[in-house]
């Protein structure tokens, strides 16, 4: 069985504790304050994905990787890491962790607040759950199972007095079954790391950050009224940018061509009488 929780900032904010940032203002970016308790069995995993100024995602991200080091490598290990400037002048960026379980949440909450605290926000947070403890045991189960059919097959295939085609048939089923255990015990392994270790997945995207979520529908019409016309002004001055030169240029080789045709006419042509 698994389990899903999705929790997009602009659904559920409105649900949640606000932060104070550096500067001692509340903020209602810090998201959804979920009490989830590890079940016995379950393994989890956590993605979290973070929206700040393009200028402070590398900041941000150095913290969260310092507090993973400053748990040692038995509760955090940082298992990758990604920064990309696109050629818009956006961001992306990604860290990479694997948590002791029972430190999982805590060391989630802690990376929200230093987003948020760096003037930032969080935009998506993502838990899933899966039952490897019940996996664990059936693998297990499986591999007992195997066993005990090998034990037996092996018994039979000593008893005098069988064919050759007898023979073979029970070379092969112990040759599967040893196949069968050896898949067996790879995903009760599996099962079990996923238990011992917990990933997560920080997200880090340059972008406009959200500080009013509570505002109302006309004061959040002001400001996003605002915020258009400033794309749009920068839209204006960005073609501006673009076409000035060629404007320039298409008008200096306009006043050449004049000054050239004058000069051929006054230079090489009879005055008209």
């Amino acid at each position: 069985m698994r389990g899903i929780l999705i929790a997009t900032l602009l659904g559920v904010a409105s649900c949640s504790a606000p932060a104070p940032d550096q500067n001692g203002n509340t903020q209602e970016a810090s998201g959804p304050d979920i009490g989830l308790t590890r079940a016995p069995g379950v393994a989890m995993s956590y993605a979290y994905g973070f929206r700040l100024p393009a200028e402070r995602i590398a900041a941000v991200q150095e913290q969260h990787a310092a507090r993973c080091e400053a748990l040692t490598a038995e509760k955090c290990r940082i298992t990758g890491m990604t920064y990309d400037v696109l050629g818009n002048r956006s961001v992306q960026a990604s860290l990479e962790f694997r948590l002791a379980p029972g430190i999982a949440r805590i060391f989630a909450r802690e990376g929200i607040d230093i987003t948020v605290q760096s003037g930032g926000m969080l935009e998506a947070a993502r838990l899933d759950s899966e039952e490897s403890g019940q996996k664990a045991e059936a693998t297990d189960h499986d591999v007992r199972a195997a066993d005990n059919e090998r034990a037996q097959l092996t018994q039979q295939l000593g008893r005098p007095g069988l064919s050759a085609a007898e023979r073979t048939a029970l070379r092969d089923r112990i040759a599967a079954l040893s196949d069968r255990k050896q898949e067996a015990q790879t995903a009760g392994d599996e099962a079990r790391r996923k238990l011992a270790n917990t990933p997560m997945h920080f997200t880090y995207t340059s972008g406009e950050v959200f500080t009013g979520l509570r505002d109302g529908p006309i004061t959040a019409a002001m400001k996003d009224g605002w915020s258009n016309v400033i794309s749009g002004l920068a839209v204006i001055i960005s073609l501006i940018i673009s076409i000035a030169p060629w404007a320039v240029t298409a008008f200096l080789l306009f006043l050449a061509w004049r000054w050239g045709a004058a000069f051929v006419r006054r230079r090489f042509l009879p005055p008209v009488e």
